[in-house]
């Protein structure tokens, strides 16, 4: 028999045929993200683009997991930000808000770029996501074949199991081989092979490869086949992760650096802006510049490098877990029962009563402000900046509370949950192991029953019983014997099965296909086990040579967000105030210079101060200056700690939660502790000239 296609003879760039026949395959699928319903709407203006930006777009579409066209794409893109535009227009000509404007001009470049090159992410990021599921579609192919010599079944096997771009093209061929529209399921696959070999060129050889087992006539050379495809897969796709690793480090240290550590640097230009150029930067904007644009062109660039990550993460669903409490609670123990409380609510009103005392100092400061004259405003805005209690606990408890409120959300959320989570990436761990263990035991013509048995008592000897894969196999065999199950029955059963105990994607998977063997023989299952645990021995390299090639970024990430950042940031805010009344004192010094020569350059106790600093009427109280400032560092923590986690586990949101928390926690107390040394030595070196009072000189 032929091979489905030879591969070597594939061109790689692709007709304009087959790009188009591709196109013809998204255009039958419906509309379901909002990317795809705008560029569908904004069609109606049928700007066309150039024949050769047409070309890429095509094949970006075609290559990626989003339903458009060309002329959507950028109708969309010109029809977003010229909306925009208009309201950076109307904003300098109504509302004479030149801020504003900017603001809006920036959202109408940045929403253009992010439109028009969406397609192009998407096909990157599609291309290396197939990595992972090409592995297992594999996998599964080869235990299907191990069993069962039908070609088309471990196609169907596998796609069943699998869920991405190419089991959805799988099932696609599949399909239309069964309709009839091609006489075999080669011919199916042939049309779907040239987009396959972009992808990942290695899955191609690879089902090549198990193709021949067809045509081997000997059991060991069908076993060579199989192992050599599987193998072939693992081996390329790890050095293809290293690979993306290296390049990935360079883009993670930037964002690092010129994303985070310097925007928290350029925050002592913060208390100088509001100070002298208050007459031309409205404080408003540097509070939504610091707390809304930034973080969210931060989280931005952040969310498209980890969507490029290495998908060797495998994610524990541990809401199948009895022990998880239900979503947006936890359970409070009282008298050997557990209550499940609101995580929200508790965070709210420890936030809320923190927060209480700044609250009141602020909204009566508001109320003081708007109905004071100029005189008295200035007066006001004057004791916003002098060092005294009330100011420095009106601005902490704003920020604590607020840092507080935030650690308990995110810290009630994870606690509990990630001991079960932490159990199975430790039983994930263990897994080959174990799995190696009884694939000796079955090979040997064991069955199942006493293979488990051998399995504790060889980890007994060895005084491993504190591992959770001993447990994993006790609560097995006490199901198999006690309970009369059957393998299939003692993994899956709906109340007691383990499985239920240890909801691991990668267990679950394992256990299913070990199941559907445990049908046939124990040899046959002892072949299988060995050759997933190969498979895991394989994930576990990736996963290690990930974490250790990032490991010089992982502490550098982890030291900002828990200290340097949040240390920084503590002195800036005491900084405004420690600033602002030196100015105070400089003015006082030379006033009296002016009156020991017998002239007065200003006329008035605080001329002078005035003119250095501007009109206090128009500044940003010291206090909300010191709030800004609080808060753009708890966002920081936040966003490095997404990172981090996202470096270390991918999109695990319990560990994310859980590493948000540990930060936040580290953070809130070296921010705490830092101001209030600060303002101590700041206090002490304004005490030592003769101080003036309510910003007068004495």
């Amino acid at each position: 028999m032929p091979k489905i296609v030879d591969i070597d003879k594939i061109d790689k760039k692709l007709s304009k045929e087959y790009i188009n026949f591709l196109l013809e395959e998204k255009k039958s699928k419906k509309l379901t993200t909002f990317y795809e319903k705008l560029c569908k709407f904004a069609e109606i203006l049928k700007i066309k683009p150039s024949e050769k930006t047409t070309e890429k777009l095509n094949k970006d579409i075609a290559f990626s997991n989003i339903n458009a066209t060309p002329t959507g794409v950028l109708s969309a893109s010109i029809l977003v930000s010229f909306v925009f535009l208009i309201f950076s227009i109307l904003s300098i000509y109504i509302l004479k808000e030149t801020g504003l404007a900017l603001l809006f001009f920036f959202l109408s470049i940045f929403s253009f770029f992010y439109i028009f090159t969406y397609p192009s992410f998407n096909a990157k990021v599609t291309k290396i996501q197939t990595g992972d599921e090409a592995i297992k579609i594999i996998l599964y192919m080869v235990i299907y074949l191990k069993l069962n010599p039908s070609f088309e079944g471990s196609l169907v096997y596998a796609s069943s199991h699998v869920k991405g771009p190419l089991s959805n093209d799988i099932k696609k061929a599949i399909w239309d081989t069964q309709t009839g529209k091609y006489s075999t399921i080669e011919e199916a696959l042939s049309k779907y092979m040239p987009k396959w070999v972009v992808w990942n060129e290695d899955f191609v050889r690879s089902i090549n490869l198990l193709y021949g087992v067809l045509i081997e006539p000997t059991e060991q050379g069908r076993d060579d086949i199989l192992k050599k495809a599987l193998d072939f897969m693992l081996s390329n796709t790890r050095e293809k992760m290293k690979s993306y690793v290296e390049d990935i480090t360079g883009s993670i240290s930037i964002l690092h650096i010129l994303g985070i550590l310097l925007p928290v640097m350029s925050l002592i230009m913060l208390p100088l802006v509001s100070m002298f150029l208050n007459n031309m930067v409205n404080p408003i904007f540097i509070a939504v510049g610091y707390l809304i644009i930034l973080p969210a062109i931060l989280y931005f660039i952040m969310n498209r490098i980890l969507l490029k990550r290495p998908s060797a993460f495998i994610i524990p669903e541990i809401q199948k877990h009895p022990g998880v409490p239900p979503k947006g609670k936890f359970y409070f123990r009282i008298f050997n029962k557990k209550i499940p409380l609101s995580i929200l609510l508790i965070s709210l009103l420890v936030s809320f009563t923190i927060m209480s005392y700044g609250i009141i100092h602020f909204v009566q400061l508001y109320f003081d402000l708007k109905e004071a004259s100029p005189d008295m405003k200035e007066t006001l805005l004057k004791n916003e900046a002098s060092i005294n209690l009330e100011n420095i606990f009106s601005s902490l408890s704003i920020t604590f509370g607020f840092g507080v409120g935030l650690y308990l959300y995110f810290y009630l959320d994870s606690f509990q949950k990630i001991k079960i989570r932490n159990d199975i990436k430790n039983i994930e761990a263990d897994f080959q192991l174990g799995l190696y263990s009884l694939g000796n035991y079955l090979s040997e013509g064991y069955p199942i029953e006493k293979s488990v048995e051998k399995s504790i008592e060889e980890y007994e000897k060895l005084g491993l019983t504190k591992k959770p894969i001993y447990e994993m196999f006790t609560r097995l065999l006490k199901n198999i014997k006690n309970a009369g199950m059957t393998f299939k029955r003692a993994v899956f059963e709906k109340d007691y099965g383990i499985i239920n105990y240890y909801p691991s994607v990668l267990i679950d998977e394992i256990m299913s296909i070990l199941a559907s063997a445990a049908e046939r023989s124990s040899v046959l299952l002892g072949k299988v086990a060995k050759t997933i645990g190969n498979y895991i021995e394989n994930l576990n390299t990736v996963e290690s040579k990930i974490k250790e090639l990032l490991e010089e970024v992982r502490s550098g990430i982890r030291m900002q967000a828990s200290f340097v950042v949040p240390m920084v940031c503590a002195i800036v805010a005491a900084l405004g105030i420690f600033i602002l009344n030196m100015m105070v004192v400089i003015s006082c010094e030379l006033q009296k210079l002016e009156k020991s020569f017998g002239f007065n350059i200003f006329e008035g106790s605080d001329s002078l101060l005035a003119s250095m600093v501007g009109s206090f009427s128009k500044m940003m109280p010291m206090t909300v200056l010191q709030i800004i400032i609080g808060i753009y560092t708890l966002e920081t923590v936040i966003i490095m700690s997404i990172l981090l986690n996202g470096i270390e586990n991918g999109f695990d949101k319990v560990s994310r939660n859980y590493i948000i928390s540990s930060n936040m926690l580290r953070a809130l107390i070296v921010y705490f502790v830092v101001f209030l040394i600060s303002i101590f030595l700041f206090s002490s070196i304004l005490n030592s000239f003769e101080n003036p009072t309510m910003f007068k000189c004495s």
